[in-house]
């Protein structure tokens, strides 16, 4: 029987990493633009770390590595955890803001499914150090630019916004604040579940007033009304945040049912998705401003976001824009035979100083060798035989145009 890869994992062939290397580089180019620095962390964290965050319940999901003496490992499931560990163990000696990104693999123990993967890659963006909705607005503005970049419009996407403290201050009205975590986690399946199933999750949870919830998720910016301050500030938040988006503003949709499920999230929270509905959430985010604190550093207000290559390529493939350009080297060097084998090691040694280049190491004859050159898309083919090698001047064909000439290796 033939081995294949793990399941819920992904090869990626030369074609296949040309784009993942288009995309990557594209999803960094605008993070720099925006003056976010690239940090890495290691591929594994202490057990302890990456269930703080979310609890016993994230446990099952962790890859776990062989326990040795009293020390418990387990791969990385995202890049906030351990990027605000980092911040942390410098937290006093860096000028704030601070502003990091982060492009690496990641694993998570769970049912592969169209777009969620075991092993994945994410792009991960994080912001400590700024209160207030300007650093809300800049995350936004960077994430959906990274969108843009990538050639993505506003007919492709559009950013879910809420926040939180607006949810939460509205929820007060119809469910008990015992239970406003628990209606917070089924508001945000929401959308990835039936109306009954909805309806259903809320009541086993023991919240009963599920049509007036229904009505509330339903409600437009202009509708909402309250007596409450916490409603009125974050109201007032949004409004000013979507007056500093400008022209962003068009991918921009006010949506109460976003809730970002997990309960760390403090106030602004968004998600991006395509147009159609076909795919989950390409990415998604907001502000954390305790869990700095949470990781017992000091109080620091935070935010940011997580975009997912699978789900992004997907939708990239669906648009036409995930398209590999065809890989080349500048000079192919063909050696007639092996007695001008040296002279043809020493020409393609010089040549890489400026230039990509292959040479034939199998003893083709030269036809084939043309083959071959061809096949690996090679701009130009350098012919080495004992005519070349006394003269001083090779033979150099060009593959598009078939032209040949005859040049000194210090003119190419």
């Amino acid at each position: 029987m033939a081995f294949q890869r793990p399941k819920g994992t992904e090869d990626f062939y030369p074609e296949d990493m040309n784009v993942r290397n288009k995309v990557f580089d594209s999803l960094r180019n605008t993070a720099t633009k925006y003056g976010y620095d690239e940090v890495s962390t290691p591929a594994f964290e202490t057990i302890d770390l990456l269930s703080k965050k979310e609890g016993e319940e994230i446990k099952g999901q962790i890859f776990t590595l062989e326990k040795r003496s009293k020390e418990e490992f387990g791969l990385r499931f995202d890049l906030t955890v351990p990027i605000t560990r980092m911040f942390i163990e410098k937290q006093k000696s860096l000028s704030k803001p601070v502003k990091w990104f982060s492009l690496d693999r990641m694993w998570r123990y769970e049912q592969p499914q169209k777009g969620r993967l075991r092993e994945f890659y994410q792009l991960s963006v994080e912001l400590f150090g700024a209160e207030g909705i300007y650093a809300d607005a800049e995350i936004i503005s960077l994430a959906i630019d990274c969108l843009i970049d990538l050639g993505l419009s506003s007919k492709d996407f559009f950013l879910k916004l809420n926040d939180r403290k607006l949810l939460q201050g509205l929820l007060l009205d119809v469910v008990p604040k015992t239970k406003i975590e628990d209606a917070l986690r089924i508001i945000d399946k929401r959308d990835k579940i039936s109306d009954s199933e909805f309806n259903d999750a809320l009541k086993s949870a023991g919240i009963d007033k599920v049509d007036e919830i229904n009505a509330l998720l339903s409600m437009d910016l202009n509708d909402i009304e309250s007596n409450s301050g916490e409603v009125k500030e974050a109201l007032d938040n949004i409004n000013k945040l979507m007056d500093l988006l400008g022209d962003k503003k068009k991918f921009v949709k006010f949506d109460l049912s976003t809730a970002r499920g997990l309960a760390y999230y403090t106030g602004i929270v968004f998600e991006v998705v395509d147009t159609n509905g076909k795919y989950r959430a390409i990415l998604g985010g907001g502000r954390y401003d305790n869990m700095v604190e949470m990781f017992d550093g000091q109080k620091t207000a935070a935010t940011g976001f997580g975009l997912g290559f699978a789900t992004l390529s997907l939708l990239l493939q669906d648009k036409g824009l995930l398209k590999s350009d065809d890989s080349s080297v500048d000079f192919y060097v063909a050696p007639l035979s092996s007695n001008e084998m040296k002279e043809s090691i020493k020409i393609a040694s010089q040549l890489r100083k400026k230039y990509s280049v292959s040479i034939d190491i199998t003893g083709r004859n030269l036809g084939n060798q043309f083959k071959y050159a061809n096949k690996i898309n090679a701009k130009k083919v350098i012919v080495v035989g004992s005519d070349e090698i006394k003269t001083g001047k090779l033979t150099v064909k060009d593959m598009k145009s078939g032209k040949e000439e005859k040049i000194s290796l210090k003119d190419i």
